[in-house]
């Protein structure tokens, strides 16, 4: 028995020094976060969002590109800003995610933005 366990303490030995000359697996990827917008943007981004997933997946509303420009320059951004970059990538995040239950989102989209809407009105109209 003590002959077993010193040939298990041996071989252990002499296993750890190949492993210390082993390159240490670098460390994993931290997480990339995305960057900080301040409230103005993402208020933008998620108008920007809602209005092309009106577009795309109702097929009886449409959004109202001048109202949303208004409103994104009321926020005090110009409405370029959502073309590319950051700000377009937040809105189409936002895109997908109303796309996850269209059928609600759809009917939240008019009755918040709709001509009765209390948010920004007439932000989204009937077809």
């Amino acid at each position: 028995m003590r002959r077993i366990m010193l040939a298990a303490l041996l071989a252990g030995a002499s296993v750890l020094p190949a492993r210390a000359q082993e390159p240490a697996a670098p460390p994993p990827a931290a997480e990339a976060k995305p960057p900080e917008l301040s409230k103005n943007e993402t208020m933008a981004a998620r108008l920007a969002g809602l209005v092309g997933f009106v577009n795309v997946a109702c097929p009886e509303l449409r959004g109202e590109p001048e109202q949303l420009q208004a409103a994104v320059r009321r926020l005090g951004l110009e409405p370029a800003a959502l073309d590319s970059g950051t700000l377009h990538f937040a809105a189409a995040s936002y895109l997908e995610s109303y796309r996850k239950d269209p059928e609600a989102n759809c009917k939240r989209a008019f009755d918040g933005f709709g001509p009765e809407g209390k948010l920004v009105p007439n932000l989204v109209a009937r077809r």
